[in-house]
């Protein structure tokens, strides 16, 4: 008697204190404009009663900032044939920079062309054992 009474105490202790301990849900935050940088309550991160300091601001700044420009080089106008951005990239670099992206693109279309006749040629295989598998069996 005392062990079930132990224990079902015990459970709505727990129950009642997983409230404070539970890990923030996806929609418990609410929306403050506090990191949305067209807010007007933007404030860098801080309350809207704090006075950011320029520290602060550049620190901020810095970890927002989106140095990685690998996932949008796509449209990039800036890529210059993968020089500096002010270096003037004369023909036999132009030339050199677009032999190297057509072999690369040959050997990728070669690579998918051979993994191809690679994958018929296995099925191939498999229906050619499964039907002499076939044929025996049904002696």
């Amino acid at each position: 008697m005392k062990a079930s009474l132990f224990s079902l105490l015990a459970a709505a202790a727990l129950f009642t204190s997983t409230v404070s301990f539970a890990a923030e849900g996806p929609f418990d935050r609410r929306y403050d404009g506090r990191d949305d940088r067209n807010s007007k309550d933007f404030n860098y991160g801080y309350d809207r009663n704090h006075r950011v300091t320029n520290a602060e601001k550049a620190r901020w700044e810095a970890a927002h900032r989106n140095d990685d420009r690998r996932d949008d080089d796509h449209f990039d106008r800036n890529t210059n044939y993968g020089f500096d951005r002010n270096h003037r990239v004369t023909a036999p670099e132009r030339a050199r920079w677009e032999a190297q992206q057509r072999a690369q693109r040959e050997a990728q279309e070669r690579a998918q062309r051979e993994a191809q006749i690679r994958a018929q040629r296995e099925a191939q295989e498999r229906a050619r054992w499964e039907a002499s598998h076939r044929q025996y069996s049904r002696r």
